[in-house]
């Protein structure tokens, strides 16, 4: 659609020079003295300050912009994150708001107050006190006082909404900007840095979403779905490139209105699903699973599953099996759970974390799990997961002490490695006087033959797993004094035998044979 001139503006309303279209992710944390994208400009009362974005201050009738006069690709879809603190008296006001014109032209900043710098501002229906923007092609406001929904701010709208985001249409100086839709966000946009409030808009194929989310809540709150902006009355075509504005107003409520941490990237849904016990025992072996997938639009090259280790898990092992063409990288449990991850478009991956928990543990173990991408932007409705798993002592548990290993030479049938363990078995609260003790064996790995033993062998590990039992009633487990076992495995090698670790070894309390 063509875009009019304002008769009093001097701008030019198509940019004066070729700009170099900007590269994905556009990364801005606005937390330096300086942007380090010199193609920002800060219009009006916005200003780097005290670690952030500050588009207004909290006092009066202020107005400020930030808008970087650089175009980027919008033909594979963009997403734009961004965290926000707004702050200020008991009522806040105005509000802020994220936009983007097309990117062939460039703009002044919108009006003033109530059109939170995107649309235009009126004093009554018929009267334009201040134009909006030049080539404007969509306008969300976050807006706490509620004018961006009125007449006032621009073709259509309605009563006062505050506490609402807003979505306004395309239009230019004096013309369009219709209100297109808006959604109450209860308690408004009121929030400090430590609240960890965070804001993502997407606009793929023409479509717009819009997700809030915090520290409580880091899956986000969708507050617009897939609203179709393309096909809204009025709009244009998506343009092939847009250029990104973020402004903010103030009148006679007043706010702090600052931002950070902004990154524009190609957006890629990846969800992820994450399952584990709810309950288990002390000294059992556990796992958790977690699933991811790309369902797109874009590939995911550089995606990356983090997350916590409960310190109460031992012998951890993590794998990852690669569906469609995946790929996973080499993981890492040293500092916390962490797995890269190639992920095209419709492909997955599945990620097991193993671990013992410590004999001695009791109460609750939580495992969490995130996953995100350096260059794209996530825009799954869940991207997080958490597991928490109540941990209760067994009647009876179990610790190995290697005391000992040797190589074996004969008989000609029993040639191998052999490690000696002390098994200490301990009774949590009362007496237990039937038990077996369990765990898993490499391949060719079984009791050594030559080893006297007065417990009774229900598997010698040639199945891949041991099994030892208590033989009568003579031999309980008293709390307080435990009942120590000795065994002697032989292995097919010293290399074969590792570090000796027994994998899921437990004891358990069995009625009598």
């Amino acid at each position: 659609m063509p875009y009019p001139a304002e008769e009093d503006s001097t701008m030019t309303t198509y940019a004066p020079v070729t700009i170099q279209q900007a590269q994905f992710p556009i990364v801005e944390s606005f937390t330096q003295d300086t942007v380090t994208n010199p193609h920002w400009q800060l219009l009006g009362s916005a200003r780097l300050n005290g670690g952030s974005l500050e588009l207004t201050p909290n006092a009066n009738s202020q107005a400020g912009t930030a808008f970087l006069d650089q175009p980027f690709s919008s033909r594979l879809g963009v997403t734009i994150d961004f965290d926000y603190s707004c702050e200020g008296g008991a009522t806040l006001g105005d509000g802020f708001s994220v936009y983007v014109i097309d990117g062939a032209h460039t703009t002044q900043p919108g009006g003033r107050g109530g059109a939170l710098g995107y649309s235009i501002t009126k004093s009554s229906p018929e009267h334009i006190v201040a134009p909006g923007v030049t080539a404007g092609f969509v306008g969300v406001g976050f807006d706490n006082f509620g004018n961006f929904a009125t007449p006032l701010a621009g073709t259509g709208g309605g009563a006062q909404r505050p506490n609402t985001v807003g979505v306004r249409g395309a239009g230019s100086l004096r013309e369009g900007f219709s209100w297109l839709t808006g959604v109450q966000m209860p308690g408004g946009f009121h929030a400090d840095w430590e609240r960890g409030a965070h804001i993502q808009v997407s606009i793929i194929g023409g479509r717009l979403t819009v997700r809030h989310a915090d520290k409580t809540n880091p899956n986000g709150t969708l507050l617009i779905d897939d609203f179709d902006l393309a096909g809204a009355d009025g709009q244009p075509p998506v343009p092939e490139t847009f250029k990104l504005g973020f402004a903010a107003g103030t009148g006679a409520a007043t706010a702090y209105h600052r931002i950070r941490n902004l990154k524009v990237s190609l957006p890629a849904e990846i969800p992820l699903e994450m399952s584990g016990p709810q309950t288990a025992q002390s000294g059992h072996r556990i796992t958790y699973t977690i699933s991811v997938q790309n369902l797109g639009p874009n590939d995911a090259p550089d995606a990356v599953l983090d997350g916590t280790v409960p310190t109460g898990l031992t012998d951890l092992e993590l794998t990852c099996q690669a569906e469609n063409g995946a790929v996973c990288g080499t993981g890492s449990v040293r500092d916390g759970l962490h797995m890269p991850i190639d992920l095209p478009k419709g492909s997955k991956a599945t990620i097991n974390l193993a671990g013992t928990i410590d004999p001695q543990y009791e109460g609750r173990l939580t495992c969490t799990s995130m996953i995100t991408s350096p260059s794209r932007a996530n825009t799954a409705e869940r991207h997080s997961g958490s597991v928490t798993t109540d941990v209760d002592r067994p009647p009876v548990t179990v610790t190995p002490v290697i005391v000992g290993q040797w190589p074996q030479t004969w008989p000609e049938d029993a040639k191998g490695w052999v490690i000696s363990y002390e098994l200490t078995l301990a009774a949590h609260e009362q007496r237990v006087v039937w038990w077996e003790i369990r765990f898993d064996v490499p391949a060719r790995t079984r009791i050594n033959p030559q080893q006297t033993q007065w417990y009774k062998v229900i598997k010698d590990g040639t199945d891949g797993s041991v099994v030892i039992a208590t033989p009568d009633d003579t031999h309980t487990i008293e709390p307080g004094t435990p009942l120590p076992v000795a065994l002697q495995l032989l292995y097919p090698s010293q290399h074969e035998a590792g570090d000796g670790i027994l994998r899921n070894l437990h004891a358990i309390e069995v009625t009598r044979p």
